[in-house]
């Protein structure tokens, strides 16, 4: 028996010599964590989109631009005047023309109305108005809008 307790005090001592060279749980932690990112992963962008980036993106919106004041014959659209009379001599040629609360003016031949109108013309029996627009493709393109001089008695 003593064979035997010889045998276990010769193992006791192996394996206290293996416990002291084995690095303690707190110091493998650590050298896990502090160890150098060579062998870490690296996401490479080259000719991929950034997935964080969404595919759809937000519309530009006219909240920068400034609000024009319109002031004068701008204030009014060409639906909103009525002609009265047309004037025309051998010098000059203009319209009589009055709005909803029958307060009235006087246009000539380039004269502004409205946002984007145009006197282009005053014949014997309407002024001709040309409105600019622009399209998607940002083209400008011209409406022709005529206010026409009622005779007496239509409507």
């Amino acid at each position: 028996m003593v064979i035997g307790l010889q045998g276990v005090a010769a193992f006791s001592a192996e394996d206290s010599a293996a416990k002291q060279e084995e690095p303690k749980f707190t110091e493998k932690m650590a050298a896990i964590l502090f160890q150098e990112p060579s062998d870490a992963f690296v996401y490479k962008r080259e000719g991929r989109s950034d997935p964080f980036v969404p595919f759809i993106e937000e519309r530009v919106e006219a909240k920068d631009l400034p609000i024009e004041e319109l002031t004068g014959m701008r204030k009014f659209e060409p639906g909103q005047l009525t002609v009265v009379a047309i004037v025309s001599s051998a010098r000059d040629t203009f319209a009589m023309v009055q709005d909803s609360n029958n307060q009235g003016y006087i246009i000539r031949k380039g004269v502004a109305l409205g946002r984007t109108g145009i006197v282009e013309a005053i014949v014997p029996n309407k002024v001709i108005v040309k409105n600019y627009t622009y399209n998607l493709a940002g083209d400008k393109i011209y409406k022709t809008v005529e206010m026409v001089l009622k005779q007496e008695g239509e409507k």
